[in-house]
């Protein structure tokens, strides 16, 4: 190898230090991600890496599992522990890796031939001999937008983790509030079981003594069984609830034995400001910003494959030859170039074109979509707030006077122990359904959060029931944030 090839050989490693020196940063946009998670719903998420601090982020959610869970601490066990969210972060590192690498040239081709003479010259069979260095200079051409290209990926994946956050926060929230309801209406399901076992019991004992029919007999029986049976069905359903929590929140083994609260909350006695939601969420949702990379990356992957079109091979090189026989060395550069006769890229760039439109289009149905679901899930929200008011402004109390009606009648030998035995029976069944109502107004609530892509701006709750039977949307816009007003 002559001298000069050398020093181009030595030229073109320089160039791919100084251009390929680029390491994969171990964090791969986390930290974005982290705070985003932070701005949107004020809880902590962690990516196990194998560092010193996953133990201690082990430690921090088997301490949460040793108390009474709330509703915040079984979203942060989740977000901390749930393995198929530890999966979904690997996406960050892979589209880290691919900004990378779409940073870098490809490494020059180093070729090498030997040429042996059929005969000996001067009693001397010598070799032929021929070095080459070839660097593709289109690379380095192209080497903007396919960084461009990568960077709208990378931004896309960050979104896109970022929502699945969101959707893991909002399962939880939802699992958590019906497992809750189930509790709960288990233990008046119980009560309900009790009070038609001593009413069968009763009207056995009346059998006996004569003073009541086989056919009342055995409609009580068949009251008691039934609420066996409803006893029964809603135990299957809390094992079921409570295990779609453990896998959520990503425990086995003995950090399954967690407790809830026995009450689901009241309901606030003011409601959440409904004005801008639909701003907002288009503003804030995160599949609606990945989707919004997505054109843009397929955007600027049209106007690499335009621009260079005609361009398939563009390589520039030095080689140098040892003639032998002649006893001289040849160098000097050389250049190929592929010749656009049969593709010129018109298949790839109408793919790209057709792609292009169908991520337009689809950024558009998303946008529609969103819009569709917060009013959808807002209107959700205020039926089930209404629905819950009924039932603690008339119904409950209805149920509750006629037990107390009945109850002096009953003192007063007016009706039998059966009709107040109905009668109470008819106030915890109320009392379920109120629970129930309960229950879909939180799912709603949280449906509605994440519907709009983060935190709803609260006014101050208490635990005491709301003054007024409509939840009405928000008149002092002041109350949301300067950028929601649109």
């Amino acid at each position: 190898m002559t001298h000069r090839l050398m020093a181009i050989f030595i030229t073109l490693m320089c160039i791919g230090v100084l251009t390929g020196c680029a390491s994969v940063p171990k964090e791969a946009g986390f930290p974005d991600v982290q705070k985003l998670i932070e701005q949107r719903i004020g809880r902590r998420i962690h990516w196990n890496q194998g560092t010193p601090e996953d133990a201690a982020v082990a430690d921090t959610v088997r301490s949460m599992l040793q108390r009474e869970l709330t509703v915040d601490e079984a979203v942060q066990i989740a977000l901390l522990n749930n393995r198929s969210l530890q999966a979904t972060y690997e996406e960050l590192g892979i589209a880290q890796a691919n900004l990378i690498q779409a940073g870098l040239l490809r490494n020059p081709v180093f070729g090498a031939s030997f040429r042996f003479m059929d005969r000996a010259v001067e009693g001397h069979r010598q070799t032929n001999t021929e070095f080459s260095v070839d660097q593709d200079f289109l690379d380095l051409l192209m080497l903007p937008l396919k960084k461009k290209v990568a960077a709208a990926q990378f931004e896309q994946a960050k979104q896109c983790v970022s929502n699945a956050v969101l959707n893991l926060a909002k399962e939880v929230r939802s699992a958590y509030y019906t497992l809750q309801a189930d509790e709960q209406t288990l233990e008046m399901r119980r009560t309900v079981a009790q009070a038609t076992e001593a009413a069968a019991e009763l009207a056995s004992r009346q059998l006996e003594a004569g003073t009541l029919k086989q056919i009342d007999v055995a409609n009580q029986q068949g009251f008691y069984y039934q609420a066996k049976l409803d006893m029964a069905r809603t135990d299957i359903q809390i094992i079921a609830d409570r295990e779609r929590l453990n896998r959520l929140m990503g425990i086995w083994g003995i950090d399954t034995a967690w407790r809830l609260p026995s009450r689901l909350p009241d309901l606030p006695e003011s409601g959440i400001p409904l004005e801008h939601l639909e701003s907002m969420a288009i503003s804030q949702r995160l599949d609606l910003a990945a989707a919004r990379h997505t054109v843009q990356a397929v955007a600027f992957s049209l106007s690499l494959t335009k621009k260079f079109r005609y361009f398939s091979v563009f390589e520039f090189g030095v080689d140098t030859e040892h003639d032998a026989a002649d006893r001289v060395t040849l160098t000097g550069p050389h250049l190929s170039i592929g010749l656009p006769i049969f593709d010129q890229r018109q298949a790839a760039i109408a793919r790209l074109e057709a792609q292009l439109r169908q991520s337009q289009q689809q950024l558009s149905a998303l946008a529609i979509d969103i819009r569709s679901e917060v009013r959808e899930v807002r209107d959700r929200l205020l039926a089930a707030r209404n629905v819950v008011k009924y039932y603690y402004d008339v119904v409950l109390p209805l149920r509750k006077r006629i037990v107390d009606e009945s109850q002096l009648y009953y003192n007063g030998m007016l009706i039998g122990v059966y009709e107040l035995l109905f009668a109470k029976q008819n106030q915890i069944n109320a009392g379920r359904e109120y629970i129930e109502a309960l229950r879909d107004y939180w799912i709603a609530r949280s449906d509605l959060e994440r519907a709009v892509g983060g935190r709803l701006i609260l006014t101050e709750e208490t635990t005491q029931p709301p003054a007024q039977p409509m939840e009405q949307p928000a008149t002092q816009p002041s109350k949301l944030p300067n950028h929601i007003h649109h």
